[in-house]
């Protein structure tokens, strides 16, 4: 059941609840209900002592007082709440993460929107078979941090023809970053290593929205049509679209887990970032069948993960498995 608390910590320390509180309240769970003066006499306590700890327990959500009696609430009712709220969390930075990747499109479709000079703002539009001319003019052309959405690129002979040209900026002292899925790890781990390898910092996600690369504050690149990731490209070099685009990786960079393998962690990469994304998955609520669509694995793989995850934290349910997570901070 992970680390034990250290001497004189409560177990239920992660909900606010002391050491000496805790005593009070395994007592009320093994003789819930039970009235306050008893457990006094039991331990030899003065009433008062009692009565306080019960006030601050109910506070907590684990106890509840009646006229005559306190009553102990079923710990996993309050775990339960702090999980959803957690999970809550989540879904609404995804949320807000949708939102701001669907303004993007449409702030290119603003095609007579005015700039502070009083000019339209213009939208180069590139056919795709011109990735890789465009990629190395960008970079040389720019200065800034270059960074990544790369929802496929392992599977499109230009993803590793853009590897290349980024493996030349990055000797040539650039800072780069890039997201990927983390289907990534199952199909094509080399590419993440691959990168890291360069000198690249390289996070991975659930799943990753669509293509887009960041030239510094000089430009950003899109697909015509966004979670497609296909027709021509979009080079947008307007401050304000650059920046929106910058606004949206770092959101979802903050969201992306790092993949402790290629930081000299002794947890293999995908262990340790599957891991994270799965309970995180699991925190959301998400069925196995949506796991696994996320992920990009089998319903098989999924199921026998899930099962070795549960073994690994020894628990009984995902529930538990999320709380067991949470208190030994993996998510």
């Amino acid at each position: 059941m992970g680390p034990p608390a250290r001497r004189g910590e409560s177990e239920l320390a992660p909900l606010g609840v002391s050491a000496a509180d805790e005593k009070v309240y395994r007592e009320i769970l093994r003789l819930s209900p039970t009235a306050p003066s008893l457990l006094a006499e039991a331990h030899d306590v003065p009433v008062s002592a009692v009565e306080a700890a019960v006030g601050r327990l109910a506070e907590a959500g684990l106890v509840r007082r009646g006229s005559d009696a306190v009553v102990a609430l079923p710990p996993e009712r309050l775990l339960a709440s702090l999980v959803d709220d957690a999970a809550r969390g989540v879904q609404e930075t995804f949320a807000r993460l949708g939102a701001l990747g669907s303004l993007l499109p449409s702030l290119i479709a603003e095609r007579q929107a005015r700039s502070e000079g009083g000019g339209a703002v213009e939208v180069e539009t590139v056919s795709s078979d011109e990735v890789l001319p465009l990629v190395r003019d960008l970079t040389a052309t720019s200065t800034g941090d270059l960074l990544w959405l790369r929802p496929d690129a392992w599977r499109v002979e230009v993803g590793r023809e853009v590897d290349a040209r980024v493996k030349e900026v990055l000797a040539a002292g650039r800072t780069s970053r890039v997201i990927y899925p983390a289907r990534v790890l199952e199909e094509s781990p080399g590419t993440v290593r691959g990168r890291a390898d360069m000198g690249e910092h390289v996070r991975v996600l659930a799943a990753v929205p669509a293509r887009m690369g960041v030239f510094g504050t000089s430009a950003a690149v899109v697909h015509e049509h966004w979670r497609a990731g296909s027709g021509r490209l979009l080079v947008m070099r307007h401050r304000a679209m650059v920046d929106v685009a910058t606004m949206l990786f770092e959101l979802l960079w903050e969201r992306a887990v790092t993949v402790p393998g290629l930081e000299g962690a002794t947890v293999p990469a995908e262990r340790g970032a599957s891991r994270r994304l799965l309970l995180e998955e699991m925190a959301r609520g998400a069925k196995d069948e949506q796991i696994a669509r996320a992920l990009g694995l089998s319903l098989r793989t999924v199921r026998r993960r899930v099962a070795e995850l549960m073994d690994e934290l020894g628990v009984g349910s995902r529930f538990q498995a999320g709380v067991e997570a949470v208190r030994r901070g993996w998510i």
